[in-house]
């Protein structure tokens, strides 16, 4: 039997996870202040305040956001498919049945993903991981819908790796009035909690932590929440007192990370590729609009005599002084068209670093002042620098992210039991959105250009094309540009549609050889005509 959690032990855990992130906490503060405006603590802006006051330019702002709705609109896009179901062995998918329940638990998936906030905490998922290089995504099951979907602030958040650099542990700060803690933990909740209420102090708050862990001592024989694989614990932070204790048949969370340097366990985001050029562009903007303020309304020189007088510089204002020492303005000789050129710089740097090219390609690419083959190559070359970052997606978001969303539905009933033949054999994700698709249309170009290239060699030899499997070409070119699995007819219907085929040219043969036949029996009947070869031999 697992054994109960212990509530200091487990504040204590975060308390010193806390304090292990403080450089990481620092640079995510320093990002947030001065390049995107996010809060990500509860202390650190009073909802619904100012947080531009240190930003005075809003490129790396509109530039972030490019980059989430880029990243959601082509990898995890609502409106389109943008995943199936398939099995490691490619001869069982081809099974009618089993194609048949990989279609419809597909659909089912996405049905019940589009139903929820899912959507919604993917794009802020993406938000998360564009300035702060780390995402925490919570998954459960809802209540109104199938599925309830959150997107935790990093800053909130204590994560761990197991062995394998997976992370397998969330210790989450939240934030609850007191009322909430009544009405969710009843007499579980502390005595300061309960006096707060008691006085009506409604909306007094208290720090709770939740701790998601792995088990170690769990007995798997028994079905009860305190016996599954992962333990779910709340804790007070204050009085270190255990509100509730649950389990997991599964981790709960999706934890991905944009970039991770050796030895650390949260991530680097474009944001932080960005903060130097940022921070440069507020200041230059700060000192621009200084100089053009000059340039508009420039300092006056006058006299010292003027001192003694009051100047006036407003417009239709009357300015007295002695002939020969009128006040005159100060010309400045800044050449600010070489501060807007570099100011110019950094913006495209800070554009650059949150791939803005490469999505506002992708938004664009049905211009007509580009070619097709333009647009490709420039397509190619960037995603070449996104492959990376997309591989840690599929690896640390997606797949964790669909698993938990899968049994979460099989447990519910929403999916159908699997026939027979999937027994023991493992399901995979094929990603069909337009980020996935590219990465695998390389695969359709080489083979597109091989063939164009041995075409003419075709002509002239056709056995040359006996060295390509045509079938797998055309089926495999189909599914790398998105077409469903459901749309392709499987190798045994195609066998049969084809040798129905050549029955019916053989029986159309065999009917044109009779015919010509019976026309020749008539001839056969007839004499020799007068004056023919025929009718000479017979004589």
């Amino acid at each position: 039997m697992a054994t109960p959690a212990d509530g200091k032990k487990i504040v204590e855990i975060y308390n010193r996870l806390d304090g292990d992130k403080a450089a990481y906490q620092a640079h995510l503060r320093e990002i947030s202040e001065y390049l995107v405006a996010v809060k990500f603590l509860y202390d650190q802006w009073v909802a619904g305040g100012k947080r531009h006051k240190n930003i005075y330019d809003g490129t790396a702002i509109r530039a972030h956001r490019v980059f989430a709705n880029g990243l959601f609109g082509n990898l995890t896009p609502q409106a389109t498919p943008w995943f199936s179901l398939t099995v490691k062995n490619k001869s069982i998918a081809e099974i009618s049945n089993v194609k048949y329940w990989l279609a419809d638990t597909t659909d089912r998936m996405r049905s019940a993903i589009n139903a929820s906030n899912a959507p919604l905490a993917l794009q802020q998922v993406y938000r998360s991981e564009g300035w702060a290089g780390t995402a925490v995504l919570n998954v459960e099951p809802g209540k109104r819908y199938a599925l309830n979907c959150q997107a935790f602030s990093v800053g909130n958040c204590c994560v761990l790796e197991d062995a394998e650099g997976v992370v397998d542990s969330v210790y989450r700060l939240e934030r609850f009035t007191c009322r909430k803690m009544i009405q969710k933990w009843g007499d579980k909740c502390s005595e300061k909690v309960q006096k707060a209420h008691k006085d009506q102090k409604y909306t007094e708050t208290f720090d709770v932590i939740h701790a998601v862990y792995p088990r170690d001592d769990y007995n798997w024989n028994k079905a009860d929440n305190l016996n599954m694989p992962y333990a779910s614990v709340w804790v007070e932070k204050e009085a270190k007192n255990v509100l509730a204790e649950s389990g997991y048949q599964e981790f709960p969370y999706a934890v991905p990370r944009w970039e991770k340097d050796e030895n650390e366990q949260y991530g680097r985001s474009p944001g932080m590729d960005a903060l130097p050029d940022g921070r440069m562009l507020n200041q230059m903007c700060y000192d621009n609009w200084r100089g053009i303020q000059k340039q508009i309304d420039p300092p006056l020189l006058a006299t010292s005599e003027a001192a003694l007088s009051t100047t006036v510089t407003r417009p239709a204002g009357i300015i007295y002084h002695k002939p020969g020492h009128e006040p005159k303005q100060l010309q400045s000789n800044g050449r600010f068209e070489i501060a807007l050129e570099v100011e110019e710089g950094r913006r495209k740097a800070i554009k650059d670093a949150f791939y803005n090219d490469l999505f506002q390609l992708l938004a664009s690419d049905n211009r007509t002042d580009r070619t097709a083959y333009e647009i490709s190559k420039r397509l190619e070359e960037n995603i070449y620098i996104l492959g990376p970052a997309l591989g840690r997606q599929q690896v640390e978001l997606l797949d964790p992210f669909l698993s938990r969303v899968f049994w979460l539905l099989f447990r519910a009933g929403a999916i159908l039991p699997p026939p027979r033949e999937l027994m023991g054999q493992g399901l995979e994700v094929e990603y069909t959105g337009r980020l996935a698709l590219m990465m695998k249309a390389y695969e359709t170009r080489a083979t597109v250009d091989t063939l164009n290239a041995v075409a003419p060699l075709a002509q002239i030899n056709p056995e040359i094309m006996d060295n390509y499997n045509l079938d797998e070409i055309a089926q495999g070119t189909a599914l790398r540009a998105g077409v469903p699995v459901k749309y392709l007819n499987p190798p045994e219907f195609v066998a049969e549609i084809r040798q129905k085929r050549a029955e019916a040219l053989k029986a159309q043969q065999e009917a044109e050889t009779l015919e010509r036949a019976a026309q020749q029996i008539p001839n056969l009947a007839k004499g020799a005509e007068k004056g023919s070869v025929l009718e000479a031999l017979n004589q």
